[in-house]
């Protein structure tokens, strides 16, 4: 009896013991995945990846389509943990959107909390005595604690490290924090704190702004658009367009929302109807939504400009979402590019406030109707897919068209012997008939497959062509997905028959007759475009939608 008494102390001791030391032993906590640039601090945040991870786990139809092992990686890990009380709290809450009533409304919650799931101290949140976002908080909170998540997050080290370089990498001369301050009217002395996280996970991209006791709190959280060698990736420009927006939101929407003017706008709702459905898709439903996404949309295109040229932001940002029904974007361009030209008078956007309220007032349906329009014409032509450059080469009804107008004769003629001799190899091109762009109008053009080649200003069909391809040639270069500067360039690309989209058409182009000289030693199938300069190939891409716009890709 002495034995067994002394084995049960034994025992408790050596429990209590492990369990005291267990006890006081040091939580593993979230490592730190975070850098800083161009006065913008870039990072991955825990809390929005735990929130993101129960949304997936949870089967709701708010996660990206984007391609990642990591998405996978995350899925087997909660699936360990289906009973925990945090998805039976999600079933009855989050998928039924009694929680959380706005798109926006998750992250915000969010980033009140600190990385222990509690109520940040140094900032208000209104809801944060509500029982049901609070019992949330609590069921994070005790998921984080209770399962492997903080080690699980921690152990994505190398994929988190590895996304943040590649975000870094592609921000060229990064100064968007200061440029976005410049352009709204921002005092340097005021404490503005800029963060952009990435959202692996998330749909959609969103900026809110916290006040805390020492200023002010912007934030850009974004999600990637692509995948490549399994790490997310971004389009150079859209991504750069995604800072402008998400942080401007931070300035655009106080100003907006600032007494009168938020009552006069309110006044206008009128002018919600004729684009209520565009913005649905959008997932704004409210006229003011609309308005200040109007606003933001519209700085960033100016922004844009500013960084990249009005060339290559009219060309890839402003018609991109021009033709994605940002249909009050037309207005609102000119009255900015006002307020720029007259800044002493109108040193801040907020002071700006009275024209961008008369902008709207002055809107009429006719216009509307002439913007909707437009927005339709940038979106054509309505096919699936464009051919390839060499596709052609295989069809039949072939008409070949030349320049007729070409300033420097010499250039024309030693093209010309090049492209006929070059025609003669190629069996579908030998049995198509050769024409100038002088006599196209004795062709009924919708019969034929085309072949067109020359420069834009010494071939009219070509000059036509390239107002509609989402790939621009001028003096200084092309401005394609992004800009190749200098002289010499040759571009060649697939399209459909303008009069026809059952038929194709294949361009070739420079500025100079000799820019196109020799093409053919090249190989360029398999691509839309290809733009090369001395028989150097810069680019091979392809042209894809974005919104229902054909951009190059």
């Amino acid at each position: 009896m002495k034995l067994l008494s002394k084995l049960l102390l034994t025992t408790f001791f050596s429990l209590f013991v492990i369990n005291t030391f267990a006890a006081s032993a040091p939580r593993e906590r979230f490592k730190v995945f975070r850098f800083e640039y161009g006065g913008v601090a870039f990072s991955v945040d825990p809390r929005i990846e735990l929130y993101q991870a129960v949304v997936l786990a949870s089967g709701m139809q708010v996660t990206n389509y984007v391609d990642i092992d990591y998405k996978v990686r995350v899925d087997q890990q909660m699936a360990k943990y289906k009973t925990h009380p945090l998805f039976d709290f999600t079933a009855r809450h989050l998928k039924r959107n009694n929680i959380f009533k706005y798109i926006d409304a998750p992250i915000t919650f969010l980033l009140h909390l600190d990385n222990n799931f509690e109520w940040r101290t140094d900032v208000n949140y209104e809801l944060r005595n509500d029982p049901k976002i609070d019992s949330f908080r609590l069921c994070l909170k005790r998921f984080a604690e209770e399962t492997d998540y903080i080690r699980f997050f921690n152990s994505n080290e190398t994929f988190y490290s590895l996304s943040l370089r590649n975000l870094q990498f592609n921000l060229d001369d990064f100064n968007e924090k200061q440029r976005v301050l410049n352009y709204y009217g921002v005092k340097q002395s005021e404490r503005n704190e800029f963060n952009l996280i990435l959202n692996f996970l998330g749909w959609g991209n969103f900026g809110p702004r916290l006040i805390t006791n020492k200023g002010r709190e912007m934030y850009a959280v974004i999600a990637p658009q692509k995948s490549y060698i399994r790490i997310p990736t971004f389009d150079q420009t859209r991504l750069f367009d995604l800072v402008w927006h998400e942080f401007g939101h931070s300035f655009a929407n106080p100003a907006v929302d600032k007494k009168p003017y938020a009552d006069q706008l309110n006044a206008l709702s009128h002018l919600h109807e004729p684009v209520r459905e565009f913005m649905r898709q959008k997932a704004y439903h409210e006229w003011m939504s609309v308005v200040r996404e109007h606003l933001t949309e519209a700085v960033a295109c100016r922004l844009a400009a500013q960084k990249f040229g009005e060339d290559f932001a009219a060309q890839n940002i402003i018609r991109v979402k021009k033709g994605q029904n940002w249909t009050y974007l037309y207005p609102l361009l000119d009255a900015l590019k006002e307020y720029e030209a007259n800044r002493a008078r109108y040193p801040t956007l907020e002071s700006f406030m009275p024209r961008i309220v008369e902008t709207f007032q002055k809107i009429t349906q006719a216009d509307i109707d002439k913007w909707i329009a437009a927005a339709a014409d940038t979106r054509k032509p309505d096919v699936a897919k464009m051919p390839q450059i060499h596709e052609v080469f295989n069809k039949d009804s072939v008409l070949i068209i030349l320049a007729a107008q070409e300033a420097d004769t010499a250039g024309d003629r030693r093209f010309k012997e090049f492209i006929h001799g070059f025609i003669k190899q190629v069996p579908g091109l030998a049995k198509g008939k050769i024409i100038t762009d002088g006599e196209v109008r004795n062709y009924d053009l919708g019969k034929y497959n085309l072949f067109v080649a020359g420069t834009p200003a010494g071939n009219a069909i070509v000059r036509k062509v390239m107002t509609a391809l989402p790939i621009q040639l001028n003096e200084n270069g092309i401005i394609g997905e992004k800009k190749y500067d200098g002289k010499g360039y040759l571009l060649m690309a697939g399209w459909v028959n303008p009069d026809n989209p059952q038929k194709i058409m294949t361009i070739i182009t420079g500025l100079h007759p000799d820019d196109m000289l020799n093409f053919n030693h090249t190989p360029f199938g398999g691509s839309n475009y290809h733009i090369m300069k001395n028989m150097i190939t810069y680019k091979m891409g392809e042209f894809k939608k974005s919104g229902g716009v054909w951009v190059c890709e």
